[in-house]
């Protein structure tokens, strides 16, 4: 289906019977100001989907990702997608995707049908994955060839493992996207990058969005891991610091040993890996992490309250905006926040952490230790701790339906959260 940037098609809204009967729902209590703000954070399992509810003079939701990894899938995405239609009454204001893995997209093709009776008034996407962006198209299609590339000799030699599951989350996505890229059901269609802002935004009386990330400097989106100071370290063996619970989808038997490299290659074998590893658009958007840090980075201001949400960014998009004098500001006014990237050593910098406010905001991450059980890592989640009202694990909640599911802490009763069939809630 082409897609034509800004179209407004509309689509008549269906109602199920009997979709909301069974629900179970937190009605945010207004504030002192009229307005209330409800984030509900389903446990879709290794993924990501997030239903921000506005109530002020109207109600407005916006759905924030939709996606589950297929080797952590708990398989309720059903049951999920019919939730989300049910609370926001069929009616999606804004849907930001906020990049293409399928931890973060799959949930638009395995429900589609439930979104394709929905009304979509905007439909958020990166930059990234503008088809009418030169960049774009050449960045996508390399990294497209080669993901897949992997995938065929991945499933040809029969390897499975961590290094499979990177490349499963960058593969397999084309109709989730197709459908965004449709706007759902007609509905506006933007292609954002770091700079963009909005009023009223989606037609929200008192909505605003920043779009802080991600940026189009190549510079920024090949940095992938924060510099050793501001990195979450442990104590190794001699007391030597380490990076805590590293994510590395290869194993160390696929790490060439710099040393060996001039002794097994040739020397124009040489040449030409130092070309390819000089190559940002061929080399760095094939890996996994890369594709993180093109996520839409988005602060939604409204009622007073900021809430930010950082997709899976990675250290260059954070880089690219929180070390200006604005992103300082930005990191010390926010009152709640969305833990990137399921709380990876390399999602969330140190120093954003340490500049948040002390005691004014609270955080959700959408996290298990399937099919990656590096994640979340320790060290952060002491000091969020120390820093936040309180935090949720999306682990942590309860799913019947679900007696597989990966179990994490115990949930534990906060101010402002509330747990709810496969949900959680928190209220400002």
């Amino acid at each position: 289906m082409a897609v034509r940037k800004g179209s407004t098609k509309r689509v008549t809204t269906q109602k199920r019977a009997g979709s909301k009967s069974h629900q179970r729902r937190t009605r945010p209590s207004q504030t002192a100001n009229g307005v209330s703000i409800r984030v509900r954070m389903y446990r879709v399992g290794f993924g990501d989907c997030f239903l921000v509810s506005l109530l002020g003079s109207q109600a407005a939701h916006i759905l924030i990702d939709c996606g589950v990894h297929a080797r952590g899938d708990l398989g309720i995405m059903p049951q999920i997608a019919a939730n989300i239609a049910a609370s926001c009454g069929d009616h999606l204001n804004l849907i930001i995707a906020t990049h293409a893995h399928q931890d973060h997209v799959s949930g638009f093709s395995k429900a589609m049908g439930v979104f394709q009776k929905m009304k979509v008034d905007e439909v958020w996407l990166p930059w990234t994955e503008d088809p009418t962006d030169t960049l774009a198209l050449r960045l996508r299609k390399k990294r497209t060839a080669l993901a897949l590339a992997l995938k065929q000799h991945f499933d040809a030699t029969g390897v499975g493992g961590p290094m499979l599951n990177a490349v499963i989350n960058a593969t397999g996505n084309e109709s989730a996207m197709t459908l965004l890229k449709s706007g759902v059901t007609g509905g506006k269609v933007r292609y954002l990058k770091a700079g963009a802002a909005f009023t009223n935004t989606a037609n929200i009386p008192g909505l605003n969005v920043r779009v802080l990330g991600p940026p189009t400097d190549q510079k920024f989106l090949s940095v992938m891991d924060p510099p050793v100071g501001d990195r979450f370290l442990r104590v190794g063996a001699g007391g030597a610091s380490m990076v805590a619970n590293e994510i590395r989808p290869f194993p160390d038997r696929w790490v060439a040993d710099p040393a060996l490299i001039k002794v097994s290659l040739t020397t124009r074998e040489q040449k030409d890996l130092a070309v390819l590893l000089s190559n940002e658009e061929g080399l760095a958007f094939a890996l996994d992490k890369l594709l993180n840090n093109t996520s839409l980075v988005s602060l939604l201001s409204y009622g007073g309250k900021n809430l930010l949400f950082p997709g899976d960014a990675q250290y260059g998009n954070w880089e690219s905006w929180m070390n200006t004098p604005d992103g300082e500001s930005i990191l010390g006014q926010i009152h709640f926040f969305k833990i990137a990237h399921h709380g990876s050593h390399n999602a969330t910098p140190k120093s954003a952490l340490e500049r948040t406010p002390n005691k004014a905001f609270a955080a959700m991450i959408s996290t298990q230790d399937v099919p990656w059980p590096s994640i979340p890592f320790d060290k952060m989640l002491t000091v969020l701790k120390s820093k936040s009202t309180g935090y949720v694990r999306s682990d942590s909640i309860p799913v019947a339906s679900a007696k597989k599911a990966p179990k994490g802490p115990a949930y534990v009763a906060q101010p402002g959260f509330a747990l709810g069939e496969f949900w959680c809630d928190y209220v400002l």
